[in-house]
């Protein structure tokens, strides 16, 4: 389907700029500082703990109009599937000597919440749109997460770096099958407006994903535009 052929070039069109992104770039060549790690887990982790709960109200606003049962099905069971991830990030921070239970009570950036409020304002509207954030964060792991984890083990700027990539190494694996299978959701889904509402939310989560990590003091927020 067109809308989801514009969706898999757009996501692949914001990974090439990911790899000029600050923050992000350095943990994808592992040319990254112990801190700027660290930046990036907590960062991954005040947008992955809402991954499941999107879905979740996603499912549940489709559910509500009545929708196809089967797209609802579908969706709640990636949602039961998301839910955990956040528990990766939380160990690989704690194996850092980072206090994990201090930063579950940090308040998210406004990018993260900006992020959450359009995504669920539309799932309670009964739009699957939540699908194109999705696939669009599913894209960038199954094309970096895999190279992030090897160059951060070859480089070993960051101590203890072979306890503290749970997350990367899985998603670099699992988010292969992840990316076709929500391909094979997104193509049961034929409503324009509906399609629409895809596209929009992950052009909205690639304008806002660089604004999910803290910078460094004096460091400058460089463009991150596919």
């Amino acid at each position: 389907m067109e809308y989801i052929q514009k969706l898999s070039s757009e996501s692949e069109a914001f990974v090439f700029a990911l790899d000029q992104c600050p923050i992000v770039s350095g943990v994808i060549s592992g040319a990254v500082t112990p801190e700027e790690y660290i930046s990036f887990l907590v960062g991954t982790y005040q947008y992955v703990r809402w991954s499941g709960f999107l879905l979740a109200q996603t499912a549940l606003g489709l559910r509500s109009s009545g929708r196809s049962p089967e797209l609802v099905r579908a969706i709640a069971s990636k949602a039961a599937e998301e839910g955990p991830h956040d528990a990766m990030l939380l160990r690989d921070l704690r194996r850092l000597g980072q206090d994990v239970e201090l930063l579950k009570g940090r308040p998210s950036p406004q990018a993260v919440r900006a992020y959450v409020s359009f995504n669920l304002s539309l799932a309670e509207g009964s739009s699957p749109a939540f699908l194109g954030a999705a696939y669009t964060l599913e894209y960038i792991s199954m094309q970096r997460a895999a190279v992030a984890a090897r160059e951060l083990r070859r480089s070993g700027s960051v101590t203890n770096i072979d306890h503290a990539l749970s997350f990367l190494d899985s998603h670099g694996v699992a988010d292969v099958q992840h990316i076709a299978e929500l391909e094979k959701l997104l193509a049961t889904i034929s409503d324009p407006a509906d399609q629409n509402d895809i596209l929009l939310s992950a052009r909205i989560l690639q304008r806002l994903y660089p604004h999910f990590f803290e910078l460094p003091v004096g460091a400058a927020r460089a463009s991150c535009s596919a």
